[in-house]
């Protein structure tokens, strides 16, 4: 007997109505998408600095400026674009992917002529790429932003975040590996963002 194999169901293709988890994602919704937003562009007043789009102003030239932040400070963007596709599935909002678009278009001026993305490495470190995997968070960063741009492609149809991190897949590709840079990341967080690139673009490196 032939067993065909389970398929994901889309997500644009589900709904959520129940008393526990509908208020969750209205929440969601309705209030923390955009707090996230206004805190990752240091809007609101009294809270601690983010500077997590500085940051990527700054490494993509568009401001002077030092790095601020954690090593993985990159990731709190990611994870907010990845909640924004999922977002956008739910609830089409033409202002948020406006907004959206425009910090991506940042990114991809932050990336570097060979497909390297992290602003800490960019800006404050760039003698030292890829020398400590184990703590220095360059793949979860990277991983999360690859989830960001799958989800964001599906939920849009847009590709640029997607093309940006094809680049930066490939050049972990050149520099990470058997007889190459040898190490473990300190988080299981690339592999997840490789393995949904792969689901979507089809390419096996």
């Amino acid at each position: 007997m032939i067993r065909k194999q389970a398929q994901p169901i889309e997500l644009k293709k589900t709904s959520i109505r129940d008393s526990f988890w509908s208020p969750k994602q209205q929440l969601i919704l309705d209030t923390a998408i955009d707090y996230q937003e206004k805190i990752l562009h240091d809007r609101i007043p009294g809270a601690e600095k983010s500077h997590a789009v500085a940051n990527f102003r700054i490494a993509a030239g568009l401001e002077e400026g030092e790095f601020y932040g954690m090593v993985f400070q990159d990731s709190d963007v990611a994870k907010w674009l990845e909640g924004v596709a999922y977002t956008l599935t739910i609830r089409p909002d033409a202002d948020l992917e406006k907004r959206a678009d425009a910090v991506i278009d940042i990114i991809a001026r932050a990336q570097q002529p060979d497909g390297y993305l992290n602003t800490y490495f960019t800006i404050k470190e760039p003698e030292h790429r890829y020398q400590n995997l184990l703590e220095c968070h360059e793949l979860y960063c990277a991983g999360h932003m690859m989830e960001a741009a799958v989800a964001y492609h599906d939920a849009t149809g847009k590709d640029t975040l997607l093309k940006v991190m094809e680049r930066m897949a490939d050049n972990i590709a050149q520099n990470i590996g058997p007889g190459k840079i040898e190490g473990v990341p300190g988080h299981p967080e690339v592999e997840i963002g490789l393995m949904r690139m792969y689901h979507t673009t089809g390419k096996e490196q």
